[in-house]
């Protein structure tokens, strides 16, 4: 770690934002937020999403980027049909093509929750260790399970364009651990004992970058980083 320390030492929390702005995913949400026609489903549509984005069969990248373009050009999209039109959308995605049966059962179930939802939409952006906690136990997920923090992460970005400003996250929220972070974590630990979530939350405090903006600039750097 203090080598990793060591090469991360320089960033700050504005860096992070700054990496954050040039993922592809934040283009793709960014893109979707200025041609959806109905802008009052945006906040939940990039929510639920999120939580069914995992084994896909494309990179998350073009995932986003088609999902974006898809819900660009729908007419009519409104809170009573959203769940509905997610379906069709996933039942063709060429990203999204695995465990459908699973998803579309996630889905019906954050359908419950668009109403409380749309109610604290700003609540829940200033407050967003509380969504994830609520999230947790709706899906009946732990809090740290990485889907739950995507989506908090994935609401926070969409928010961001939604509101016109930003709030950073929790140092309680974890980051969303996977594969690059699971690659970064076996070149750089040395101790056989620790935990690879105690090893990132170590480093988002020695940093004083919350853990989630972390990810951004680990994702950003990871290239270089790997090298090392």
């Amino acid at each position: 770690m203090e080598k990793l320390y060591e090469i991360m030492k320089n960033y700050s929390i504005n860096d992070a934002i700054e990496q954050e702005k040039n993922d592809l995913q934040f283009v793709a949400l960014k893109e979707l937020f200025q041609n959806i026609k109905n802008k009052e489903v945006y906040l939940f549509l990039v929510l639920s999403n999120a939580l069914i984005t995992y084994q896909l069969s494309g990179k998350g990248e073009a995932y986003w980027k088609e999902f974006s373009e898809y819900f660009q050009k729908l007419e009519n999209l409104n809170l009573k049909n959203l769940i509905e039109e997610e379906i069709k959308f996933i039942s063709n995605s060429k990203n999204n093509k695995r465990l459908l049966d699973v998803k579309i059962l996630r889905l019906h179930k954050i359908e419950n929750f668009i109403n409380d939802f749309q109610e604290k939409k700003e609540f829940y952006y200033e407050n967003m260790e509380i969504l994830r906690n609520e999230l947790a136990n709706l899906m009946n997920q732990k809090k740290d399970a990485k889907t739950i923090v995507f989506a908090v992460k994935m609401f926070s970005y969409a928010a961001r364009n939604y509101f016109d400003k930003i709030i950073l996250f929790s140092s309680s929220i974890e980051i969303p651990i996977d594969s690059r972070l699971e690659n970064i974590f076996a070149l750089y630990n040395i101790d056989k004992d620790m935990k690879i979530s105690d090893f990132y939350k170590i480093l988002s405090k020695r940093l004083d970058i919350p853990a989630l903006h972390l990810d951004a600039l680990i994702w950003c750097n990871y290239n270089e980083l790997i090298k090392k």
